[in-house]
């Protein structure tokens, strides 16, 4: 699902969660993991710039873009 220019979210499931859970996406790089293990009220984001994966790699975009994609991510995991 695109969002806005540059940021989609995926949805996938992983064996030891019970729901699915939403990968943040900017430009093809995962940026954070969004999951409601402990409730729709209590979502949980992880964000992943620890990998050397990213070591040359500047993520630098617009605060009201990932504030967008996290909302929409956030109110499509409550629906499912």
């Amino acid at each position: 699902m695109i969002v806005r220019e540059n940021f989609e979210i995926v949805f996938r499931d992983r064996d030891e969660c019970e729901f699915l859970l939403a990968l943040v996406m900017f430009r093809d790089v995962v940026i954070c993991e969004i999951n409601r293990e402990k409730g729709a009220e209590h979502m949980e984001v992880e964000f992943f710039f620890n990998d050397p994966l990213y070591n040359d790699l500047n993520i630098k975009f617009p605060l009201d873009d990932f504030v967008e994609a996290l909302s929409v991510a956030k109110e499509a995991l409550m629906d499912r």
